[in-house]
Parts: C-alpha cells; structure tokens; sequence
C-alpha cells in the first residue's frame, strides 16, 4: 500500500512540473510572438515612403514639377478627356481590325482613382534619368507658359487667341489634358512606359 502511495505522490510531483514546464513554454511563445509583432510594426513603420524617396533626388525646379503632376493627375477634371480618347483610340483599332487584346480593354471603363503607386510605378519602371528628364522637361514647359515665351504662341494655334492671358490658359490646358490621358493610358496598360516617355517628352520639348 505504501509503495501505490508513493508511486501517487511521485505521479503527482511530475505532473506539476509538466504542467509548470507547459506553462513556461507557453509564456515563453507569446513572449517571442508579441515581440515579432511589435518588430514586425516597427519595420513597416520604418519604411521609407516612396514619393519621399523619390522627392530627395531631384532638384528643386524637378521637384516642383513632381508637386504639378501629381496634382494634375490626382483630379479627376479630365475624366471625359481620357474617356474620349479611349473611345477615338478604340474606333481606330477597330477599323484597322488591330490588337484585340486592346480593344477589350479600351471597351472597359478606364480606372481614373489615383494613389500613389501609380506614379510609384511609372517612375521606376522609367528609371531614374527617364524620371528627371520628363520632370525637367515639364518644369520647363510650365515656366515658359507661365513666363510668356512658349513658342508656340506665335503659331496658328494661337491667331484666335487676343491676350496673352488666354494664350497662357490654353497652351496649360492643353498640356495638363495630354498629360492625364497619356498616364492613365499607362496606368491601365493601354501604353507601355516607353511609349508614354517618348509622347511626353515630344509634347512637352515642341511645346517649350
């Protein structure tokens, strides 16, 4: 009967230091997982923003023009524009019996909504002397509408035009809607990134 007894009392000796063992490990993996998350937390918080990134590597006229674009394509004021040209697009494929793959797409509503990604994506797939050529390029363009000395104010573009003022708001509407529908032609994969670079740049170096 003695030896039952203590094989009981040895029973319940190992039970409780299983049970504090369990519990230890137990403690010690919500310990180890609270500190993943935290970790985990503290790295995306870490996390540079890409605008930024991109921010820091231009000069100041490249900056502001960053600043110009992004708040051209972030409004949807030429919506219709880009609807339009998504239309005029698919008629032409369609006579020409071209790229089906394209056509379904054009036959699609065009995605406007803006995020940053879009611009993030762009800007990477052009690489950087690509990214501050175009920057440039539209800084310039914008300066000379702004200072009056776009060549193209004297062209016939421009006869029916009687102020200076009215030439300035026509050349800078005419440049803000070739912009948004070539980016949003990227964004939706309408046009490839070489594409949308050598349109832009053509626009905007006939333009300044």
């Amino acid at each position: 009967m003695n030896c039952i007894n203590n094989l009981l009392d040895l029973y319940e000796i190992k039970l409780h230091y299983i049970k504090k063992y369990l519990l230890f490990i137990l403690l010690l993996n919500l310990i180890n997982c609270n500190l993943f998350n935290k970790n985990k937390n503290l790295d995306h918080n870490l996390q540079p923003n890409k605008i930024n990134n991109i921010i820091s590597s231009l000069d100041s006229n490249q900056k502001q023009a960053l600043i110009s674009f992004k708040n051209l394509v972030n409004n949807k004021q030429y919506s219709k524009d880009l609807e339009q040209a998504s239309k005029s697009y698919l008629e032409d494929l369609k006579k020409n019996n071209q790229d089906l793959n394209l056509q379904n797409k054009l036959n699609q509503e065009l995605n406007c909504d803006y995020d940053d990604s879009k611009i993030e994506k762009l800007f990477a797939q052009l690489g950087n002397d690509k990214m501050k050529k175009f920057l440039q390029q539209l800084h310039l363009m914008l300066k000379s509408i702004n200072d009056g000395t776009l060549i193209s104010f004297s062209s016939s573009n421009f006869r029916d035009t009687t102020t200076l003022s009215q030439k300035k708001e026509r050349a800078l509407e005419y440049i803000k809607r070739q912009l948004y529908i070539e980016f949003y032609f990227h964004s939706n994969d309408i046009s490839d990134t070489e594409f949308f670079f050598q349109r832009t740049i053509k626009l905007l170096e006939t333009q300044s």
